[in-house]
């Protein structure tokens, strides 16, 4: 559906209800007696369906009682570019569509206005890319293209990487603007990438002797850019 009619879903009506403000609606789906507000029951493009059909329809394995098809927002191909004065993230490779999701909504709770990800990111519209936005799609630009060449053709912006040589977050002097890369689960940031990172950070674990492999990407997302705001505040 996503790539042959351009449309994508958001179910449950928290999810359309944060939504709905933000995208075209193509379909409000709810199953029959749901207690919905009557502006979703008035439109032009609402259908009821019984639980069984909204159980065909649903990705959810506990479907919901409504849902909305969207249609995907349409970039034209532009690439916006940034502005010198504020900070945004860079996705490498992210390939958990819920890593994702959870990293869009850790961003809109600390102001960051636009995520560039590189192709091979999970995609924007996966539904449970949707459903880990939890109401935050819409909220933050994401914009796929080619990272090297987006840093490439901002000389000017500060590049911070999470490395393990890089300078321990917690003392390392951070600014209010430059791009923050975020890696792959499993690989990191890319090597290509890394090339490009002048500022490397270090989020170092409590204990050095006994600690986990790695952070996930985005518990360590919400962990960068919370000591990026701390230092604003």
């Amino acid at each position: 559906m996503r790539d042959k009619h351009s449309l994508f879903m958001a179910e449950g009506r928290k999810s359309v209800a944060d939504t709905i403000g933000y995208f075209e609606p193509e379909a409000i789906i709810a199953v029959k007696g749901a207690d919905i507000p009557d502006s979703w029951l008035s439109a032009d493009c609402f259908f009821d369906v019984t639980p069984e059909r909204m159980a065909k329809i649903s990705t959810l394995s506990t479907p919901p009682e409504v849902l909305a098809v969207y249609r995907i927002l349409n970039s034209n191909g532009k690439i916006p570019p940034p502005k010198a004065d504020e900070l945004y993230l860079l996705l490498d490779e992210v390939q958990d569509p819920g890593n994702l999701g959870t990293i869009i909504r850790t961003a809109h709770w600390f102001g960051i206005k636009r995520i560039y990800c590189s192709q091979t990111t999970a995609d924007l519209y996966n539904p449970k890319t949707v459903q880990s936005t939890m109401g935050s799609l819409g909220r933050v630009d994401v914009i796929y293209c080619d990272l090297k060449e987006l840093i490439e053709a901002n000389p000017e912006m500060p590049v911070y990487g999470t490395l393990l040589n890089g300078e321990n977050i917690y003392k390392a002097p951070l600014g209010n603007h430059g791009f923050i890369i975020m890696g792959n689960e499993g690989r990191g940031i890319s090597e290509a990438l890394r090339r490009k990172v002048t500022s490397p950070l270090l989020i170092p674990p409590y204990d050095a002797k006994d600690h986990s492999e790695s952070l996930n990407v985005a518990i360590a997302t919400a962990v960068t850019l919370s000591q990026f705001r701390s230092h604003l505040s």
